[in-house]
């Protein structure tokens, strides 16, 4: 017969197993928890990924919205009507010296019978759009003008090189019978192209009655001493 050690032993054992057993199934639950636990968490993982747009995609229709809502509200340029075209702006500030002419019939000094005076010794300024000044005209007497002179195109072809293009039209004084006229007062007009370096210019002149005029130009634009005015 086995003694009373032998006896607690026994019963420690059967103890020791039964505890086992019990814990057995919730070692295997908990297990299960945490392959729930896991499959959860991954579930969760893929939906984030998948189900919502990228942050950079998301900037891009933000910028792109933004884009679209500037251009939206960015008023357009509208082109320039013809009469703005024409009516140019107003030519730059200048002092006009000399002019030399050619006459088309051939009654020129230069290329003609001599019969009308090619040479004007114009002395004359632009200032504000406005111009005014004196000259021999081709019948060698005295002729007086003023009126307006613009500027419908400008190009710098370099710091230093410009090419203008503009008229002038207005009263006309010094003419008489010679030219049609209201009291003695005719009118002029012409187109000029202007050739500039840095001030110094060359005005080309187109004049309707068949005359091609040359003056020289000093441009006065942003002297200091005309600040004053």
């Amino acid at each position: 017969m086995p003694g009373i050690g032998e006896k607690l032993h026994l019963t420690m054992s059967v103890q020791n197993y039964n505890q086992m057993d019990l814990l057995r199934p919730c070692k295997y639950n908990m297990k299960i928890y945490m392959l729930l636990i896991y499959l959860l968490a991954g579930t969760c993982l893929v939906n984030t990924a998948y189900c919502q747009d990228p942050p950079a995609e998301q900037t891009d229709r933000r910028n792109n919205h933004k884009f679209i809502q500037k251009e939206e509200n960015t008023p357009k340029k509208s082109e320039k009507s013809l009469w703005e075209k024409i009516k140019g702006k107003k030519a730059r500030n200048a002092l006009l010296l000399g002019m030399y002419s050619i006459h088309v019939d051939g009654t020129g000094e230069y290329f003609g019978d001599g019969r009308n005076n090619d040479q004007g010794h114009l002395a004359g300024i632009q200032y504000y759009g406005l111009t005014a000044g004196t000259f021999i005209n081709s019948f060698d007497d005295r002729a007086y003008y003023i009126g307006m002179a613009r500027e419908v195109y400008s190009h710098n072809y370099s710091k230093n090189t410009r090419f203008d293009i503009g008229y002038k039209f207005g009263p006309l004084f010094g003419y008489g019978d010679d030219l049609i006229n209201v009291a003695g007062i005719s009118v002029f007009a012409g187109a000029y192209l202007g050739i500039s370096w840095k001030r110094a210019g060359l005005d080309i002149g187109l004049i309707p009655a068949g005359i091609i005029t040359a003056n020289f130009r000093f441009d006065i634009d942003n002297l200091k001493w005309l600040g004053s005015f």
